[in-house]
């Protein structure tokens, strides 16, 4: 071949410049071009191979010989000329060949492209002009290609460049097929360390991120470096999953990810219409002391895009970890996010919506046919099911009905079979009128079975522990709504169960217990009354008081809370509107009841007793307490909460 040289097709000479200046921090790019070009160079020697007999080249006609093809990527160090050569035995290249797609840059409209693209915009440059093998001069201030491609008789090329875009084109040396790409780099290079040696750890990890996957075996030579195989072509996670062995899985998961805690469960997908293929990890979250955000790593043919890339993965889903890999996703080059103008494209919504959807199966499947492992998984679920169904409408119209609550027996119940049976507990089969429950949504046809219509429930198994106490003495039950995302997911629920009325089990206590006073009760409820307002006085604060006769002669006092108006001081409390411990605030808000239970045998005696001293200390005592069962107590009277216990203890002795 004669000798050619020149300067390279394109409007303006300054690119190399800008390139430079634009893209300096995004150098690890350069390995992700210049390597993919190589495995395409593969992929179509390969296609050559698998046609229908011999390969035949269309210009000539002549026959190329069969042969047992394996390709490979060689990317090395040269620490004594400070380059790096990225090697393929792929289709490689003629001399018209680097004149065409080499020599004329193809930018469309490179004028434009220096004029609109202003700093502010630098991050989109690559995608958008597909600078592809240009890449290269972001670290090198010369770039060699030595080249010889597949066809008959093609001579060897050797093809040089440098910054001022004045290239030369030769004869090469190559002797077989296939394509080297030569950077070479100045000693100021961040890839070359203070001694002027090449940093081979850096660039054999940068391989690593970006072509983890690729089919395509490559290999490393350096220092320290013995054609080491850098990727894995068959990883564990793309095989079937008859052929999957759990602790290799596992195994996999920890090392990839750098986490010490095995994956709870993994749900792998493939929807070969759309070209998409992956893995769900589902994580230990510690119990609950570990919910930040996952990490999905994005793959297009086998080469690393980005993590967690939004308009891919659903913001729910992102909250475990995975592995996405797409045959055909247009993606800017320089950074892991989708053109602006593809945003829209259908593929891409259907790769979210297929994430969404296969997700939302694998759950159902799991609480369908595996309802044990569903349950203990339940604690590391519980905020992402829950998160899900509020974020998502895929996920919401399966997983609604899916989420399940502990009671206070500590089994799982949806809240569908918490209305079916879960009202009492376990083997109690009837509590008389007193374990029935208040039918809020209208009644019952007289002899037929009454379908429950209120689902009562404890946000805090501490704070309201008086509260479960009574219910389990009584033979009902509650189910425990006791995570951060229970409250806005509450409203979610009521809405899926029209009709149904949630109250937590510190509200309404008086209806639950059929509560009653009979004409007979009325003289002394209002002594009673009485006897209260005077004891307790500006202490009861804007409580209601209510005498009422609970058939649960067990129950002295309780501190009730309208459901209505509660929610609303939560929700003033967790929007940052009152103080979390703003007791007093709070109380002003919610409309709260006092409820004293004439049946009660201490009551009773309040009523009838004559000493106002012992009936003052009598009721504040049990003020006291309800307030206590409620985490309301003002310091100011622990002091005499304190004074009073021990005067009681004292007298009890005396006796």
């Amino acid at each position: 071949m004669s000798e050619q040289s020149g300067f390279l097709s394109i409007e303006s000479k300054n690119i190399f410049t800008i390139l430079k200046k634009w893209l300096y921090t995004e150098q690890d790019i350069v390995f992700r071009e210049l390597i993919s070009n190589a495995a395409d160079a593969i992929e179509k020697f390969s296609a050559l191979q698998q046609d229908e007999g011999p390969a035949v080249d269309a210009a000539s006609e002549d026959k190329y010989p069969e042969e047992k093809y394996t390709g490979e990527i060689t990317v090395t160090l040269d620490a004594a000329q400070n380059r790096i050569i990225i090697s393929d035995n792929g289709i490689g290249m003629t001399e018209e060949e680097i004149d065409r797609y080499i020599n004329q840059i193809a930018f469309s409209g490179a004028a434009d492209f220096i004029q609109h693209y202003s700093e502010t915009q630098k991050n989109t440059i690559i995608g958008h002009f597909g600078v592809g093998f240009y890449s290269a001069f972001m670290i090198a201030d010369h770039v060699a290609i030595e080249t010889r491609s597949w066809k008959k008789g093609a001579a060897s090329v050797r093809w040089d460049c440098r910054s001022d875009m004045s290239y030369q084109m030769t004869e090469g040396t190559r002797a077989d097929h296939g394509t080297d790409v030569i950077l070479y780099l100045n000693e100021s290079h961040p890839y070359v360390n203070k001694e002027g040696k090449l940093k081979a750890d850096t660039v054999y990890d940068i391989i690593k991120k970006y072509f983890a996957f690729l089919k395509t075996k490559i290999y490393f030579e350096g220092p320290d470096f013995d054609h080491a195989l850098v990727n894995d072509p068959d990883p564990i996670w793309k095989k079937p999953e008859h052929e999957i062995q759990p602790e290799e899985m596992k195994r996999f998961y920890r090392k990839f990810y750098d986490d010490i805690s095995d994956p709870l469960f993994w749900i792998q997908f493939e929807s070969v219409d759309i070209g998409v293929r992956g893995i769900v990890f589902f994580r230990n979250t510690k119990n609950q002391t570990e919910e930040l955000d996952g990490c999905f790593r994005i793959y297009n043919q086998g080469v690393y895009i980005g993590d967690n890339i939004k308009e891919l993965v659903p913001r729910f889903v992102n909250l475990q970890s995975g592995i996405i890999e797409c045959t055909d996703l247009p993606m800017v080059v320089s950074r892991a996010n989708i053109r602006e103008e593809e945003q829209k494209d259908n593929a891409i919504s259907l790769i979210y919506e297929c994430l969404s959807q296969e997700v939302t199966i694998g759950l159902n499947q799991l609480f369908e046919s595996k309802r044990q492992e569903y349950e203990a998984f339940w604690p590391h679920l519980n905020a992402f099911v829950k998160y899900g169904i509020l974020q998502d409408k895929i996920f919401a119209s399966v997983m609604t009905r899916k989420v399940i609550f502990e009671d206070l027996y500590g089994k799982y119940l949806t809240i569908g079979e918490y209305l079916k049976n879960g009202s009492r507990s376990e083997g109690v089969q009837e509590v008389s009128r007193l374990g029935a429950v208040p039918q809020q949504d209208g009644g019952s046809v007289a002899g037929e079975p009454t379908e429950q219509k209120t689902v009562y429930y404890a946000s805090d198994a501490t704070e309201q522990a008086h509260y479960i106490r009574i219910f389990k003495q009584c033979g009902l039950n509650a189910l425990l709504f006791d995570h951060v995302i229970d409250q806005p997911f509450l409203r979610r629920q009521e809405l899926v169960h029209p009709g149904t009325k949630f109250i937590r089990i510190d509200s309404d206590m008086d209806a639950l217990f059929q509560g009653s006073l009979t004409p007979e009760d009325e003289a002394d409820a209002a002594l009673l009354t009485k006897k209260i307002q005077r004891a307790v006085g500006a202490r009861l604060g804007k409580l209601e008081l209510k005498v009422s006769k609970l058939e649960q002669a067990g129950i002295t006092t309780l501190i009730l809370h309208d459901e209505k108006s509660r929610r609303m001081a939560d929700m003033l409390e967790i929007y940052g509107m009152l103080g979390a411990g703003d007791i007093s605030a709070k109380e002003a808000q919610s409309k709260s009841t006092l409820l004293v239970n004439l049946n009660n045998d201490i009551l009773r005696y309040v009523v009838h007793v004559t000493d106002e001293t012992q009936a003052n200390l009598i009721l504040n005592q049990l003020f006291d307490l309800a307030l206590m069962s409620q985490g309301a107590m003002n310091t100011d009277y622990v002091g005499d909460f304190i004074a009073r216990s021990e005067a009681i203890i004292g007298h009890y002795i005396q006796r």
